[in-house]
């Protein structure tokens, strides 16, 4: 087992985002569970994170294990205030980044001449600072032009001079033979002290242009990541904190502070990651198997697609178009739609919601904290979804007026009154993530008839009933303490480690590939990493999978293979597997075409511990707080009862429509459908006539 000190009782998760940072705490032995929400402290997260450690009144003495997730390194590459970088690439390719694929997104700029893709528009790594060495490393691995070391340390130079702060290298086909990379990354850290270097080695396979991109990436936001966690590190140690300090990072696992800092890219979106984590989790737990999860803070909302319990996984990741990375990575898509997402007219004087911002500073109007611009949290607010004084737990109250004098600036234009521009903005929010959610599920052919909706963050569970009806599932779920669900979703994280190769060959029994061979150094690689940070050998879990295509084909197919030796027998097996997949997945075969494996890949798994399950605390009283007017669907509803979801009896049925509250969420239940609550504490909103039961 991966774990510290047996005698500390209390495990914690935290996660930064781009509005709140959230904490959850669970006592290890009882279950009994603490969380508390502070706005993000933009600049100095670490701040951000003690407050909201102190809001548990936990000795920080007595925390056995922090899992973290953050967005210090995704809100670098958004808003592009990352490192300088310089890019070291092979002679005749340093504009890879920019020619990219060759395509463009579709939408409404496909057809305009004057586009720009995002990464030439605004660069991670300016052209002037993009490097072209000679050097080749051929198909095959073998050396076909030696490296000019002189070159490399004359652009060692040149880098020096400009100030730069970070330098990424990626050689062409460098992910058969690192030789040129490794030597080249020794000649800048002898000329170049104190500078992040960066190789391809940190995930060594096939695709030129995603492999530049993640090494790129990772430049760019390395020295500000690795800066922030050993601010945090010396923060936590001077405030009393002993124990061990986890990063979630993008394949679903966690890792040691000095393991995941090798390769800092892999933490872009951990947090987010952290919320898909606890859903699998609970659609394990509470026999809820096929979930569309949604995600909804302050900034944006993150969505996936669980089926059958099952981490979804991919093995490409795109910050935006034209920055794809490539490595196993948890599938969760997002959208630019949250709490805070600024109200607005367009330029062809259409109502938007987002992707901008109010951020935590200044926030939502409603706040009083000098925002001016009208936010969905305004808008909420106006309607009654959110009651003024139940807010954050009462730590905040929220102004009407305020929020009202905002939401007319934009309602004016438009001859709406202020309810009319709140509804309207309310349901366009939900429309922006039904479609959201479609693209990760409709789209790829998934019955969403055979889902439940899992409504997470502080802002999920108040849009997720009307996203549910836009997306035609009956049954939302609410997990208890939602806003701080990712948080808790770090703790049910295991330690994980993931490496591949790409030996770009023929699937077949000729004997020129030991498959076996390959996979087994993989797994050697992985047990040992996993092993420096503490888990025993006899604890590792490995999952294996080959990437595959036919012949002449450009894109390969990522295809998990289960354990078990690969001799002879197991590889027919193997390429039975990619006829099938193919069949399903396109509806086609090609029996009569080799099949190329373009990459192998090895993920170890080992268990952190367990951890007890939620238990539900039902407080004793009249479940209905007040009853108030509500606004929804148009129809202003002037006595909706308003519930406390803690006292809330077992069981219970509450008809729409009604607010159910709690510290840092509402939950909404439209007319027509019917909430409880389960023993495990775990909400349910089941339209009325079905049987609310996923496949």
């Amino acid at each position: 087992m991966a774990n510290s000190d047996a005698t500390l009782p209390w495990w914690v998760g935290v996660d930064v985002g781009g509005t709140f940072t959230d904490v959850i705490a669970m006592h290890r032995h009882t279950g009994e569970t603490r969380d508390h929400k502070v706005l993000t402290t933009r600049g100095r997260l670490e701040d951000g994170v003690l407050a909201a450690l102190t809001g548990l009144d936990i000795p920080l003495g007595e925390i056995a294990e922090i899992v973290h997730g953050h967005t210090a390194g995704i809100n670098a590459v958004l808003s592009r205030q990352g490192s300088s970088v310089a890019l070291l690439a092979t002679e005749g390719h340093r504009d890879l980044l920019d020619i990219g694929r060759m395509d463009r997104e579709f939408g409404p700029n496909f057809y305009d001449p004057t586009w720009l893709r995002p990464h030439q528009e605004r660069p991670v790594a300016r052209r002037r600072h993009r490097y072209g060495i000679r050097e080749r490393i051929g198909w095959d691995g073998a050396e076909v032009v030696a490296l000019d070391e002189d070159q490399v340390r004359e652009v060692a130079g040149r880098i020096r001079d400009a100030g730069i702060e970070s330098v990424a290298i990626c050689f062409l086909n460098s992910y058969l033979n690192q030789s040129h990379e490794q030597r080249a990354a020794r000649i800048l850290r002898e000329e170049l002290p104190g500078v992040y270097i960066q190789t391809s080695e940190i995930y060594p396979v096939t695709k030129e242009h995603e492999r530049t991109v993640t090494v790129a990436l990772d430049a760019y936001v390395g020295p500000i990541v690795t800066t922030y966690l050993n601010r945090l590190e010396g923060a936590l140690a001077e405030a009393g904190f002993g124990g061990t300090l986890w990063m979630m990072t993008m394949n679903g696992g966690v890792g040691s502070v000095a393991e995941t800092s090798k390769a800092p890219v892999f933490q872009l979106v951990s947090g987010p990651v952290g919320g898909v984590a606890g859903s699998v989790d609970l659609a394990r737990a509470a026999g809820d198997r096929n979930l569309l999860t949604m995600d909804m803070g302050g900034t944006s909302t993150d969505v996936a697609a669980i089926r059958d319990a099952t981490t979804p996984m991919t093995d490409t990741w795109a910050v935006e178009f034209g920055l794809t990375m490539t490595m196993p990575v948890v599938d969760v898509g997002s959208v630019g739609s949250g709490a805070g997402s600024i109200v607005h007219i367009d330029s062809v004087g259409t109502l938007r919601v987002g992707p901008e911002s109010a951020g935590s500073v200044p926030g939502p109007a409603c706040y009083g904290r000098d925002g001016e611009r009208p936010t969905l949290t305004d808008a909420c607010v106006v309607l009654g979804i959110l009651q003024p004084d139940l807010f954050a737990g009462g730590a905040l109250t929220l102004d009407v007026e305020k929020a009202r004098a905002a939401l007319k600036t934009v309602a004016d234009p438009l001859g709406m009154s202020v309810e009319e521009l709140a509804d309207g903005a309310y349901r366009l929010a939900c429309s922006d993530v039904a479609g959201s959610i479609r693209s990760i599920s409709t789209y790829r052919g998934l019955d969403l008839r055979e889902f439940g909706l899992l409504a997470f963050g502080s802002a999920g569970p108040m849009i997720a009933h009307q996203v549910a009806r836009e997306l035609g599932v009956d049954k939302v779920v609410v997990p208890q303490a939602p806003g701080e669900f990712s948080a808790f979703g770090l703790l049910t994280s295991d330690l994980r480690v993931s490496t591949a190769r790409s030996p770009m060959t023929v699937l077949s029994t000729d004997g020129g590939t030991d498959w076996e061979g390959l996979f087994t150094e993989l797994e050697e690689q992985v047990a040992s990493s996993l092993g420096t940070q503490g888990a025993a050998k006899e604890d590792i879990v490995f999952e294996r999978a080959i990437f595959a295509m036919y012949s002449g084909q450009t894109w390969d197919n990522r295809l998990d293979i289960g354990p078990g030796e690969i001799d002879d027998v197991r590889v027919k097996q193997l390429i039975g597997q990619v006829h099938d997949f193919y069949q399903q997945r396109y509806g086609f075969s090609a029996e009569e075409l080799p099949i190329i494996v373009t990459t192998v890949e090895v993920t170890g798994r080992a268990p952190r511990g367990t951890l007890p399950q939620h238990v539900s605390h039902a407080g004793e009283g009249d479940p209905v707080l007040r009853r108030a007017a509500v606004r929804l669907d148009g129809v202003t509803h002037e006595s909706a009862p308003v519930y406390r979801r803690e006292l809330l009896p077992v069981d219970e049925r509450v008809p729409g429509p009604a607010l159910i509250v709690e510290d840092y969420a509402t939950t909404v239940v439209h007319a027509g459908s019917t909430a409880t609550q389960d023993a495990a504490g775990i909400l349910r909103i089941v339209t009325d006539g079905k049987d609310g039961h996923s496949a």
